[in-house]
């Protein structure tokens, strides 16, 4: 579900690159899909780890100034550096846009589907980590279990 809703932004995002900073519109599928990959790539980690409150502080308000957006922002700017041979300022220029963006269409996404809770954010995130999940919030009980 995860990669639909970063799909279905990339466009809008695209579109708010061009008319706030004035990207050559050649660069924006590079930017639109390096973002997505890397905010999809920052939350698989913290669901991996177990850290579903860090996502939910995304949703939450002031969220988009939170220490886990700081570091999706610090790993665009990244990987666009090294992605696509973006100067450092431009890719934070570019960063500190598509974040805070990124971050409210998802607490959008979240609140439409009625999934801004941990056990929402499992089912609708889930498919990041192909199940290993639920094992990571339940302490390893549902593996116990049988789930």
């Amino acid at each position: 579900m995860i990669d639909e809703f970063l799909n279905t932004i990339k466009g809008e995002l695209g579109e708010k690159l061009l008319s706030q900073l004035n990207v050559p519109s050649d660069k924006l599928e590079g930017l639109t899909s390096t973002a997505a990959t890397t905010v999809k790539e920052g939350i698989a980690e913290k669901l991996q780890s177990g850290k579903i409150n860090d996502i939910l502080g995304l949703l939450g308000q002031g969220g988009a100034s939170s220490a886990f957006a700081g570091s999706l922002t610090n790993n665009m700017i990244g990987n666009f550096v090294s992605k696509l041979g973006l100067s450092k300022e431009m890719s934070g220029s570019i960063a500190t846009v598509a974040v805070p963006f990124i971050i409210g269409k998802l607490k959008d996404f979240a609140d439409r589907k009625g999934k801004n809770n941990a056990e929402g954010l499992t089912d609708l995130l889930g498919d990041v980590v192909k199940g290993s999940l639920k094992d990571k919030l339940l302490g390893g009980l549902g593996k116990k279990l049988g789930f």
